[in-house]
C-alpha cells in the first residue's frame, strides 16, 4: 500500500508541473541542452526521444541530479536551439572540399535531429534546404529538387516549405523541365523580403512559361522585374533580352525594336545587347516588312507589365548564367 501511494504522489507531482517523471537519467544522454517552452513554463532540457504524442527529455532535479520526463506534444510551444555551425559552413562553401565538409556536417545535424523532425524549433528542414542549395550550387539540379520536395511532402507546417517550393521550381527550370518548374512556381508566394530569391524565381518562371509557349505570362514576369527590381541581378538587361524572342514569336515588332534600341543605349557592350544584335540581324527583314525604321532611334520599351501582350524567352532555356541559384 505504501508503494502504491508513493507512485501516485510522483505521477500527480509530474502532472502538476507539466512533466511526467519517468526515471533517473544517465549522464550524457540525449542532445542539448536546449530551452523548452511549454504551456506550463520554460525549462532547460536535453532531448532524449519522441514517443507518439510525448517528447521525452532529461531535466535537472532540485537535488542536483537529472531525471527523464515526458512532455505532452500538445503542451509544447517551442524548442530553442542555437544555429548549428554546419549551417554557416554550408552558406560559405565554394570549393569541392568545402562543399563535401559542409554536406557531412549537415548530415550529422540531420541524423541527430531526425527523431524530433517536425517539432517547433527543430531545424531539420532547414538543414535539408541547405543540402539542396549545396546541390544547386554544383549544378546537381535533380538532387536539389529531391531535397526540396522532401520538405514539401511533409504533413506538418514548416517555414521552409515556401523557400523549398521556390527553389525546387528554379532547379527544375535549370534542368530544362518547364512543366515541373511551373508546378512549383505557379503556386509560389513571392518572397517580398528577399529581392535576390524573388528575382531568381520570377526569371525562372518567365523562362518556364516561355518554354511552354505562354508568352504573355512570361513577359509579365520579365517586365515586373524590369519595373520593380531593375538593378537586382542585372534584371533590366537580362529580362529585356529574354523578352525579345517572345516579341518575335507574337510578331510585336514595335516592342521588339524599342527593346533593342533601349539595350543599345543603356547597356552597350553587354552580353545581353550582343544577343539582342544577333536577334536583330535574324529578324531585320521582318522588321522592315512590318514598317519599322530599323536604323532610326526609338524610345524605351513600355514598362507597364499589365499592358504587355508579349512573353518570355521562347527559344533557348534558362542557364546558370541567367538565374542565380543561391
Amino acid at each position: 500500500m505504501n508503494v502504491k501511494r508513493w507512485i501516485v504522489v510522483i505521477v500527480l507531482t509530474g502532472l502538476c508541473s507539466g512533466l511526467t517523471a519517468f526515471a533517473q537519467a544517465r549522464a550524457g544522454a540525449g542532445i542539448g541542452p536546449f530551452g523548452l517552452q511549454t504551456t506550463r513554463g520554460n525549462f532547460s532540457v536535453r532531448l532524449l526521444r519522441r514517443d507518439k504524442d510525448t517528447l521525452w527529455v532529461i531535466k535537472d532535479s532540485a537535488s542536483g541530479g537529472t531525471f527523464e520526463a515526458g512532455v505532452p506534444l500538445a503542451e509544447l510551444k517551442m524548442i530553442e536551439m542555437p544555429t548549428p555551425r554546419a549551417f554557416l559552413a554550408a552558406e560559405h562553401a565554394i570549393s569541392a572540399d568545402q562543399v563535401r565538409a559542409a554536406n557531412d556536417g549537415l548530415d550529422r545535424v540531420m541524423q541527430s535531429l531526425k527523431p524530433f523532425r517536425g517539432l517547433p524549433g527543430i531545424p531539420y528542414d532547414e538543414a535539408l534546404l541547405r543540402k539542396g542549395q549545396l546541390s544547386a550550387r554544383q549544378g546537381l539540379w535533380r538532387d536539389a529538387v529531391r531535397y526540396y520536395e522532401d520538405i514539401l511532402q511533409q504533413p506538418y507546417e514548416s517555414a521552409q516549405k515556401e523557400p523549398a517550393r521556390i527553389r525546387a521550381g528554379i532547379a527544375c527550370e535549370l534542368a530544362g523541365e518547364h512543366e515541373a518548374a511551373l508546378q512549383h512556381l505557379e503556386e509560389m508566394t513571392l518572397p517580398q523580403d528577399d529581392d535576390e530569391l524573388l528575382s531568381s524565381a520570377l526569371f525562372a518562371r518567365g523562362s518556364a512559361r516561355a518554354g511552354v509557349e505562354d508568352y504573355p505570362g512570361a513577359l509579365m514576369d520579365y517586365l515586373y522585374l524590369v519595373v520593380f527590381h531593375p538593378y537586382v541581378q542585372n534584371n533590366e538587361a537580362r529580362c529585356l533580352e529574354a523578352a525579345l524572342p517572345c516579341y518575335a514569336e507574337i510578331e510585336d515588332w514595335e516592342s521588339f525594336l524599342k527593346t533593342i534600341q533601349w539595350l543599345r543605349r543603356e547597356h552597350a557592350g553587354s552580353r545581353e545587347t550582343a544577343r539582342a544584335e544577333e536577334l536583330f540581324a535574324e529578324h531585320r527583314k521582318k522588321l522592315e516588312l512590318a514598317g519599322q525604321f530599323v536604323d532610326g532611334d526609338v524610345g524605351p520599351p513600355t514598362s507597364e507589365p499589365a499592358d504587355e501582350t508579349g512573353a518570355g524567352p521562347d527559344v533557348g532555356e534558362a542557364t546558370i548564367d541567367d538565374i542565380e541559384v543561391d
